[in-house]
């Protein structure tokens, strides 16, 4: 009996020790202040794009015409809706990302990792070698590419779940080739060459 209950304490603690290491594993997300600490001109290009100000247009009051077109109340808040929210915020109940605004507001936005994926892998790369490694280790470590694979912006702009889209408004298909030409929703090129050039 005592040895039973020996192998079953131990063998909890063994899958209480393996469940955290997976959960370290896996990346989490760090927040805008640990980019633009080196990627400061992308920052500031970001700070004025619609990325930037995603989350603030599910407010009341904000996108009337948009709203209305798409049969919203322009006035309702929608910042508590999790089929807005997820595609407004970064890392939308994800490991170290957005819970919700009184929690995590720094997350309130759509950030650099919701396009580059959590960076607390990634970033300790950029720390440790600078200029010194390569696209595929970042990509090894979790980071993504939007320029390189369209899913990553698809998985919001042609979300099931949101109310625009093509069928709306022609102004609403997405195309991701063109978008990565004009280039103001999510990073406008900056005038100042970024010390790092990966986006």
């Amino acid at each position: 009996m005592k040895k039973r209950q020996a192998f079953q304490v131990l063998s909890t603690i063994f899958l209480l020790m393996l469940i955290v290491q997976v959960a370290e594993a896996k990346p989490k997300y760090v927040g805008v202040e640990k980019c633009a600490s080196c990627h400061k001109s992308n920052y500031l290009a970001w700070k004025t794009s619609n990325h930037a100000k995603a989350f603030k247009s599910l407010k009341p009051g904000k996108k009337k015409k948009a709203k209305l077109l798409a049969g919203l109340d322009p006035e309702k808040d929608y910042t508590t809706d999790k089929k807005c929210v997820k595609c407004h915020v970064t890392g939308y109940r994800k490991k170290g990302g957005f819970k919700d605004i009184e929690s995590t507001p720094k997350f309130a936005a759509v950030t650099c990792e919701a396009c580059h994926g959590p960076g607390s892998k990634y970033a300790a790369l950029h720390d440790e070698k600078m200029y010194g490694f390569e696209k595929k280790e970042a990509t090894a470590l979790g980071q993504l590419y939007g320029a390189d694979d369209e899913a990553v912006c698809l998985q919001c702009h042609a979300h099931k779940d949101s109310p625009f889209h093509e069928k709306l408004d022609a102004k609403y298909k997405f195309d991701w080739k063109e978008k990565l030409k004009v280039r103001k929703a999510y990073h406008p090129k900056p005038k100042k060459k970024s010390s790092f050039s990966f986006m």
